[in-house]
């Protein structure tokens, strides 16, 4: 991607993710079977496997060097390259607005990292977190143009997640990323690192750094 546009094309790619997971819900829900396989997808296979579970970063065998990320949550962790800065995000309901915690590290011109985490109001949300997990993950990729790579089912302390992989193309130029996301009760958490392509190994050693806390209760 254009140096220029890695960190912008970053925000821009998490806000529609929230975004895309927010219009969905609700009764706008509209079910994703795991052989659905998006329009925009060139991956020869994009149905979604059985669930794997996660290792925390400490056991998995993830770089822990970098910069240590509490989020104000308190029930997650994830180690950035270097300290991230503050990047709130207003996120569209039907039911109004929410406001997700964001936070992003930019790694010079040539790729940023990001989280956020917010929580959907009452009864804005359908119950299967599948189709939550699959609407963030569709809406994040067909909002900026993005080709799905890989996406697998995950799971962590018992809380449900998708991890996948995108391609994203700016004119000459390509770039991809790498993604994260759980869905606890109300509770939407995501994580991303994109920019110029040949980095999936750095941006993988991020995703793996995510760890739920002792505060993480399940419930949100």
């Amino acid at each position: 991607m254009r140096s220029r546009s890695v960190a912008l094309g970053t925000a821009v790619l998490v806000a529609l993710a929230v975004s895309g997971a927010a219009c969905s819900t609700g009764d706008d829900v509209v079910a994703v079977s795991a052989d659905t396989e998006p329009a925009n997808s060139d991956a020869t296979e994009t149905a979604v496997p059985g669930s794997i579970k996660t290792e925390p970063a400490a056991t998995n065998g993830a770089s822990t060097d970098g910069f240590v990320f509490s989020a104000p949550t308190e029930d997650y962790v994830i180690t950035f390259p270097g300290e991230p800065s503050p990047t709130p995000l207003v996120v569209p309901l039907p039911t109004g607005q929410v406001t997700a915690k964001g936070f992003i590290y930019e790694d010079g011109a040539n790729a940023a990292y990001i989280t956020s985490v917010f929580d959907y109001p009452e009864d804005s949300i359908g119950s299967d977190p599948e189709v939550v997990l699959l609407a963030a993950r569709d809406g994040a990729i067909a909002n900026i143009g993005g080709t799905l790579v890989d996406s697998q089912f995950v799971e962590s302390d018992g809380v449900p997640g998708v991890a996948f992989a995108f391609d994203v193309v700016d004119g000459a130029n390509s770039g991809d990323g790498n993604a994260l996301v759980f869905v606890d009760g109300l509770r939407l958490y995501q994580s991303f690192a994109l920019g110029f392509s040949g980095q999936t190994e750095q941006f993988q050693a991020f995703l793996d750094t995510f760890m739920f806390t002792d505060d993480q209760a399940g419930d949100s």
